[in-house]
């Protein structure tokens, strides 16, 4: 067996149909990625490590499951893992995948359809979708991070949290936005990267100027 699926049994502790699951994912997303620009082309003979193990490394920081909104979910990730894990765990979990993309969004119906998942996949600019105040915000290859909170304050000033997979400028980034906001906030190193964190943001305010 290769090694990044190995390594995802034990460290997810889930069972060989949802790996089956997952397999089914990759060979769709590769054959899609020819026609979409989905994940960089290096990284389709590593997708376990490079974005499924990724996403995954977050689903124990969300608290809440019950509300999750996935900001450019664009290949599926975070979202569509999370929602693999909160199946098999066997917890209660609505997904909300945000994509501008209409050709991405079909990848997503076509993708959600061959897993048998029940995601709401929504073609939307993230300005444009009402966010309800208890969802937990999760966002990978995005924007940067003042940007996105400016997105997601203008839109709900009470959202309660935001977890973002980040990579090396993560620091900078958060220099950036503690210029506008006040926020409280963990990191976390990446199991993927030494050079990438996940931001847990909390209780984020407007820096009153």
């Amino acid at each position: 067996m290769d090694q990044d699926v190995e390594f995802f049994i034990k460290k997810f502790n889930v069972s060989r149909e949802t790996i089956e699951k997952l397999n089914k994912y990759k060979d769709f997303l590769v054959i899609s990625n020819k026609l979409l620009n989905l994940i960089g082309k290096t990284t389709e003979n590593h997708i376990f490590s490079r974005h499924f193990i990724d996403s995954a490394q977050i689903y124990d920081l969300i608290e809440d499951k019950s509300e999750i909104i996935d900001l450019g979910s664009g290949a599926g990730f975070p979202g569509v893992i999370l929602k693999i894990l909160i199946d098999y765990n066997k917890k209660f979990g609505n997904i909300t995948l945000i994509e501008k993309s209409p050709k991405k969004c079909k990848f997503l119906q076509d993708l959600t359809d061959k897993l048998d998942l029940t995601i709401k996949i929504v073609n939307l600019k993230i300005e444009n979708f009402k966010i309800n105040k208890i969802s937990t915000i999760v966002s990978r290859a995005f924007k940067n991070t003042v940007d996105t909170i400016d997105i997601l304050y203008k839109n709900n000033d009470k959202i309660e949290s935001i977890i973002l997979l980040k990579g090396k400028t993560y620091q900078q980034e958060l220099e950036d936005a503690k210029k506008k906001y006040t926020f409280d906030i963990e990191k976390f190193r990446s199991i993927t990267s030494d050079e990438s964190f996940i931001l847990k943001i909390t209780n984020i305010k407007r820096t009153t100027t």
